[in-house]
């Protein structure tokens, strides 16, 4: 059986993922109180067992994913893209990116839900709850960069960065609950929005061609 094209795979990650979004969101439409009391316990049982250094790593990783950080970090993957001559992948994380962040004010527009109450948040947080910003543009700038940066290297530098892109994910998606600012749902919803949104990306833009390389005193041609 041939093996699936990158293309294939992007978009099959884009359906499935935005098929989990689809029934997080209508869960969280529904007003299902099996999801709503579940919210709130995972919040409340946090806040029990709250440590002063766990806090410090959460605030950290939360930093991370906001725009003092991700927005620079965009730039920066954008500008090493289109100077190594990857113009596509430039595009493509370019136009993914900024168009995720636009979903996602607009998600949150749509579904207005109100921020967590029941414990004392530890971050500053505006606007509505759901899905997390944060968690959401996480995939998109950490994921999708990285997985363009890393294409045609080498599977023990690939394997472990974009490892290393997905725990940073769902660490900057666990902070923001664990400081009381959003839900799990509104990560879960997020961290699933964005995964989708960024294979939606590969899907449409498809820069995942290994990028050639020239083996340094070699002629060009």
């Amino acid at each position: 059986m041939p093996a699936r094209s990158p293309i294939v795979r992007s978009r099959l990650l884009a359906v499935t993922a935005a098929a989990f979004f689809v029934v997080a969101a209508l869960g969280r439409l529904a007003g299902s109180a099996l999801l709503t009391g579940w919210d709130g316990r995972v919040i409340e049982r946090l806040a029990l067992h709250r440590d002063s250094t766990v806090t410090g790593w959460m605030d950290a990783l939360s930093f991370i994913g906001g725009g003092w950080i991700a927005i620079p970090v965009g730039l920066l993957v954008s500008l090493w893209l289109y100077r190594r001559g990857d113009r596509q992948a430039a595009l493509c994380y370019a136009a993914t990116g900024l168009s995720g962040w636009a979903l996602s004010i607009l998600l949150k527009i749509g579904f207005q839900r109100l921020r967590p109450n029941l414990v004392e948040r530890l971050a500053g947080a505006g606007g509505f709850s759901y899905p997390s910003g944060h968690a959401m543009l996480a995939p998109l700038v950490f994921g999708l960069g990285v997985v363009l940066l890393v294409r045609g290297a080498p599977r023990w530098i690939s394997g472990p960065a974009v490892a290393g892109a997905l725990a940073l994910s769902v660490g900057i998606a666990l902070s923001r609950v664990y400081l009381a600012v959003h839900y799990p749902t509104d990560v879960i919803g997020a961290l699933l929005a964005g995964s989708a949104w960024a294979a939606l990306g590969v899907a449409v833009w498809s820069p995942l061609d290994p990028h050639p390389t020239r083996v340094p005193g070699s002629p060009a041609r």
